[in-house]
């Protein structure tokens, strides 16, 4: 109903869509233009909600202004002050400058530290590691260990967000701390355990190479061409192609 109603969404270029709403389970993520009216959303919404006999929790709704800099200002300023902007609904949460959003693991939002993103996930990493402390494990067992918990609890976050340099030197620590009990002089250099089995390592998790994995899936799919291209690649085309611009007008100046 959303994508065939008036909305006119955020137009993508070089596309001839416009992208209007994502839906996963019972998230529903709406993307207005400046022009749109949120009151022909509620219609919308309202219409389906009588149909569905289900309602959407406007104290879960949350607002992520999206534009030129001055205008997520003075769309955040407004609303934080006045509690109103346009017909988007009353007293519901506006994301501020820097502040995270999640939307299904994901945190998105304008200016966002992607570093203080990764702090909760650190802390848990950090805790599971300490309480396999208390077992008794050869260094095959915490291989596994590494594998199941630094990478396994790592990898949808950084699938979706991307993991800082800073981050991975602080996973790699504290890695490298498990592994060897604390110990200020380790035995063997960490980095002979990441090494295959084959060729005197233990095959410990590389994260570096696991990241790197990860953005070459992703390139694998921006690279894609043809009618299931996803409508994401040509954001990021555009992306680019004004990022281009402004660094050559910054070599011509």
């Amino acid at each position: 109903m959303i994508r065939n109603s008036n909305i006119q969404g955020l137009s993508i270029p070089h596309c001839g869509k416009a992208l209007k709403a994502t839906l996963f389970a019972d998230n529903t993520t709406i993307y207005l233009a400046a022009t749109d009216d949120f009151a022909e959303l509620q219609h919308v919404l309202d219409t389906w909600c009588t149909a569905a006999k289900a309602h959407f929790n406007l104290k879960k709704t949350e607002i992520i202004p999206v534009g030129t800099p001055e205008y997520c200002t003075n769309v955040e300023n407004t609303y934080r002050i006045t509690g109103q902007w346009g017909n988007y609904p009353e007293n519901v949460h506006m994301a501020a400058d820097g502040e995270p959003v999640r939307i299904l693991g994901a945190w998105l939002g304008n200016g966002v530290n992607e570093s203080e993103i990764w702090a909760p996930k650190i802390e848990k990493i950090l805790t599971v590691t300490n309480h396999w402390k208390n077992v008794t494990t050869t260094l095959n067992g915490k291989r596994h260990v590494v594998q199941m918990m630094v990478g396994g609890m790592s990898q949808f976050l950084t699938d979706v967000q991307r993991m800082p340099k800073s981050v991975m030197t602080r996973l790699n620590k504290l890695t490298r701390k498990y592994v060897w009990n604390n110990k200020h002089s380790p035995p063997v250099q960490f980095d002979c355990l990441l090494l295959p089995i084959e060729k005197g390592g233990l095959g410990m998790l590389d994260l570096e190479s696991r990241n790197e994995a990860i953005d070459v899936m992703w390139l694998k799919t921006y690279l894609q061409m043809g009618p299931d291209r996803p409508l994401w690649t040509f954001i990021a085309d555009d992306l680019f192609a004004n990022q281009t611009k402004q660094e050559r007008w910054w070599r011509l100046s």
